[in-house]
Order: C-alpha cells, then sequence, then structure tokens
C-alpha cells in the first residue's frame, strides 16, 4: 500500500510538472506570436475559431489561452463573439496533449520517457538563443509527462489488487454525478485537464474504470478547466466576467447534452475509434471521447453564438463597481504584452477625453441655463478623471518593470504624460466651472457679444476634442492638421476676444466685477485647447509606437 501511494503521488506530481513545464515552455517559444494572433487575426467567430484552435495546440494549454482571451476581452482588444469562438477552437486544440497521451501507452514508457527528458535538458542548457531554449524546456517537460504516467502505470498491478480502491470505484466512480463531480474537482485543483485524462487513462489500465465512468469523469473534467478563468474574470468588466462563464456555461450545456444521448455518444466513441484505431485500447477511446465531445460542442455551438451573446448579456449584468469611476480596460495579464497593454491604455485614455468632452458640454450648459446641476456634474467627471490618471500611471509604472524596447519605453513615457495632461485638462474645466459658479451665484451678467464670444470658443474647443478622441482610435494626419491650425486659431481668438473685453470695460459696456469672470473662462477655455493640443500630438505617437509592436 505504501508503494501505491508514493507511486501515485510521485507519477502525479511528475504528470502534472511534466504538462505544466510543456506548456509553458511551448508560450514562451512562441513569444508574442499567440498574443498577436489573438489580437490581430479575430475577425470573426470562425476565424476566432481556428486561432483558438491553432493556439491551443500549439502550447498545449486550453487554460493559458482562455485566461488570455478574458484579459483581452476585459481590454476591450476583442469582442465577446470572437472571445467565444477561440474558447471553442482552445477545448479542442487542447485534446491533443490526451491524444499523445494515449499513444504512448503503446510502447514502454520509460524507454521513451528518459532520452526525450535527456534531450530537452540538453538543448535547454546548450542553447543560446531564448527560443530554443524554451523548445528544449517544452521536451523536458514532454519527457517528465511520459515519466510520470510510466510511473503511475507501473501501479497498475497494485491497484487491481487493492481491495479499497476496487471498492470505491465499483461502487461510487461508476455513479455518473459523483464520476462527474469527481472531474471536476480533481482539475480544478490541479489545473490541467490532461492531467486528470492522463490520470483516468492509467485508472482505466488498472480496470477500475470502464469506458462510461472515464466519460463522465472526462465531462467533468471539461468543467473543471473553467475554474482558473472564473478567478482570472472576478477583477474584470463586465464582458471579462461574460466571457469566463461564456466558458463555463459552454462546457456545462455540452456535459448536459452528452449526458441527455450518453448511450449513442459512447457508441459513437466505440466506433470512431474501432475504425481509425483497430488496435486501440480504452486509453484511446478516452482520449478520443474527449475529442469527440469537444467537437460536438463547438459544431453545436458555431452556428448559435450570436443568440448565445444575447443570452450571455441578458443574464450577466453590470454590477455597480463597473461605473465609470473605474478602470476598465486595464488587465495584469496583458503586462507581458506591451503592445496589448498600451492598447488597452489608450482604450482607457479615450474613455477619459470622453468623459472630458461632457465636462466641456456640461460647463456650456450650466452657462446658458444657469443650472447647478450641470457643474455638479464637472466635479463628479473630475474626480472620475482623477482616478482614471491614478489607475494608468501605475498600470504604466507596472508595465516599465517588463523588459521593454526603446520604442516602447517612449510610448510609456508617453501615455503618462497624456494622461496627465487630460487631468490637466479635466481642472482647467472644472475652473471654468467654478468661474460659472460665481457668475451664477453673484447674479453676473454678460452682453449678448460676450456670450458669442465665448460660444465660439466652446465650438472649436469641442471640435478640437472630437478630433482627438478620433485620434485615439484611427492614425489619421489630416485629422492632427485640423487640431494643430486649430490650436492656433484658439490663440488668435483669445488674443483678440481679451482685447475686445478691454474696449468694451473702456466703453462702459461691462463691470470689472463681470469681466473678471469673462477672463477667467476665455482664459481658461485656451488652456484647454493647448492641452487637447499636446494629447492629439502625443496620440499619433502613441499609435504609430503600438503599431510596430503588432
Amino acid at each position: 500500500m505504501k508503494q501505491l501511494i508514493f507511486n501515485l503521488i510521485g507519477g502525479t506530481a511528475l504528470l502534472m510538472y511534466g504538462v505544466d513545464m510543456m506548456g509553458e515552455g511551448l508560450e514562451n517559444a512562441s513569444g508574442n506570436l499567440m498574443k498577436k494572433m489573438l489580437s490581430i487575426l479575430t475577425g470573426n467567430v470562425v476565424s476566432s475559431f481556428l486561432v483558438g484552435v491553432f493556439l491551443t495546440a500549439l502550447v498545449q494549454s486550453s487554460t493559458a489561452i482562455t485566461v488570455l482571451t478574458v484579459g483581452f476581452v476585459n481590454a476591450g482588444l476583442i469582442a465577446l463573439p470572437q472571445a467565444l469562438g477561440i474558447i471553442y477552437g482552445a477545448n479542442i486544440g487542447t485534446t491533443i496533449t490526451a491524444q499523445l497521451m494515449a499513444l504512448s501507452f503503446s510502447f514502454n514508457l520509460t524507454e521513451v520517457a528518459l532520452p526525450v527528458l535527456g534531450i530537452g535538458f540538453g538543448i535547454s542548457i546548450f542553447a543560446k538563443k531564448k527560443t530554443i531554449k524554451h523548445i528544449g524546456q517544452a521536451i523536458m517537460g514532454f519527457g517528465l509527462m511520459f515519466l510520470g504516467l510510466s510511473i503511475l502505470n507501473s501501479s497498475v498491478p497494485i491497484m487491481k489488487e487493492n481491495s479499497t480502491l476496487r471498492f470505491f470505484f465499483e461502487n461510487y466512480a461508476r455513479n455518473p454525478f459523483i464520476a462527474v463531480l469527481l472531474g471536476i474537482v480533481v482539475t480544478a485543483l490541479v489545473h490541467s485537464s490532461a492531467a486528470t485524462v492522463g490520470f483516468v487513462m492509467v485508472l482505466g489500465q488498472a480496470g477500475l474504470l470502464d469506458l462510461s465512468s472515464a466519460v463522465y469523469i472526462m465531462l467533468g473534467d471539461n468543467i473543471g478547466t473553467c475554474f482558473t478563468a472564473q478567478l482570472a474574470s472576478l477583477t474584470g468588466n463586465i464582458n471579462a466576467r461574460r466571457t469566463a462563464w461564456a466558458h463555463t456555461l459552454y462546457n456545462i450545456f455540452g456535459v448536459v447534452l452528452v449526458a441527455i444521448i450518453f448511450p449513442f455518444f459512447i457508441k459513437a466513441v466505440e466506433l470512431i475509434t474501432n475504425t481509425i484505431q483497430p488496435n486501440g485500447g480504452l486509453e484511446a477511446q478516452i482520449a478520443n471521447s474527449h475529442t469527440i465531445f469537444n467537437l460536438f460542442s463547438a459544431i453545436a455551438f458555431l452556428p448559435i453564438t450570436k443568440y448565445y451573446v444575447k443570452f450571455l448579456e441578458t443574464i450577466i449584468r453590470p454590477r455597480d463597481s463597473d461605473e465609470e469611476g473605474h478602470a476598465i480596460y486595464l488587465d495584469g495579464l496583458l503586462l507581458d504584452t506591451p503592445a496589448a497593454a498600451f492598447k488597452a491604455s489608450l482604450a482607457e485614455l479615450k474613455r477619459g477625453a470622453d468623459i472630458a468632452k461632457t465636462m466641456l458640454n456640461s460647463a456650456w450648459e450650466a452657462l446658458i441655463n444657469k443650472d447647478d446641476k450641470k457643474l455638479e456634474e464637472i466635479v463628479v467627471n473630475e474626480d472620475i478623471i482623477n482616478q482614471l490618471q491614478q489607475d494608468i500611471t501605475m498600470y504604466m509604472v507596472e508595465l516599465s518593470k517588463r523588459p521593454l524596447s526603446k520604442s516602447e519605453s517612449i510610448t510609456l513615457h508617453s501615455m503618462i504624460d497624456s494622461i496627465n495632461n487630460l487631468e490637466r485638462m479635466a481642472d482647467h474645466t472644472t475652473d471654468i466651472g467654478e468661474a460659472i459658479g460665481i457668475k451664477i451665484e453673484k447674479n453676473i451678467t454678460f452682453s449678448e457679444i460676450a456670450v458669442s464670444e465665448i460660444k465660439e470658443l466652446y465650438d472649436l474647443t469641442m471640435r478640437m476634442m472630437e478630433k482627438t478622441i478620433e485620434l485615439l482610435d484611427t492614425e489619421n494626419f489630416e485629422t492632427l492638421k485640423f487640431v494643430v491650425e486649430s490650436e492656433s486659431i484658439m490663440d488668435d481668438l483669445t488674443k483678440r476676444f481679451s482685447d475686445n473685453h478691454i474696449e468694451r470695460l473702456e466703453s462702459g459696456e461691462c463691470t470689472i466685477e463681470s469681466g473678471v469672470v469673462y477672463l477667467d473662462i476665455v482664459t481658461h477655455f485656451e488652456r484647454v485647447a493647448d492641452l487637447i493640443y499636446t494629447v492629439a500630438l502625443a496620440a499619433m505617437d502613441e499609435l504609430r509606437g503600438i503599431s510596430r509592436e503588432l
């Protein structure tokens, strides 16, 4: 019994560590390819599905791909329908590991595991290029996975003779509910569906599980693998949570569908295995059931994805923490991919610019309608922009701790400058609001000419803001040219209107008190325009920097 326990603990540990090392090595060897493909090649659900299959087959970790997808959705880099396509594909791509495990049972595992382990070790030690070193790490993981399976497989004779194990699996594991629950719990604990499937194959070899019991555990395994993505979504926005729940509910629905047609599913697995692998044993049937289940689920859901999205939007509603005062696009999962982190920060900066535009509009409405509530809105929105400044700055500080290229470092500092300038813009707009508040409180009146001049400044400032927001989306030199020319026009208007005001003051058309308030408003509009101009210039640099990295 002691030997059995040691073998199970050691074999399972090596199996899990090997799967993890293989996935990490393949992921690192792929560099930014995986993350770039996720952000670029996901135009529709079908292409997203193919990307999900390819990337998960490449890195052999559906959990890694799904967690990264949650991060990309949270950052606004991909939409929910595309995320679902990636998840469908990831579930299929990860079954390749199970197929390799099943294949390994047809030869002496130790004879293969040790040479593979040695080759991988040699490559990782002596290779000079990081990519080759990571490939060596992946090969080592492959060898450790086989070695773990070999140790577990060596326990098969002991398992067969152990009455306690036999009693448990014959009386409990053959209960569909318990088998599914077992698959959920084990996979949630070990964070590896492949490790669970490998262990199930060994139990099948020992005669402790028949195909039906093994398939039920495999079904639970598909639900348990959603646990990590759920954790990753806890601090995310509404779309990140919808993505995580989409993954979980997708697998639950698939399990329910297969449970309904279970006898037919088992017959299909046996028929397909006998056709393509005439000499395949129970382990081949288990691996094939894993692949067939995920293919079946993808085929069932691909045509109805848009309805599935509507369903998710209906049942998963925004919560209080999704309000504007919180950064919704910044995600720590993206920090290892600077281009993606910059795009997320740019999306957050654009949100801040939209809020700043709303503040300017509130100031004008407060002036025209003598509306104190609009002045209160300005103060609330300034607090939101202050919070965004803190969030983006801290995010950039975290990003600066990663190895960055020269162009990435320039983009990082430009991003910090932009959010600081946006915060100053909000401060000046608040100052405009305070000046208008004094005008309302003291019942100060402006001449029609003074109001029309402020209106001209307001209109030009709003057009500059709108064009700058466009620049935060798309690199366009004509748009930038408009902002640059408008800033020069704003300087001329400010000087001319100030001179006009002096003339009105000298002619007695306005009072000193109204003049002070008027000049205050004009001056702050001019400063807001200067800051918009600065943000627009930086936006072009940031977009060019991000484009180079992608």
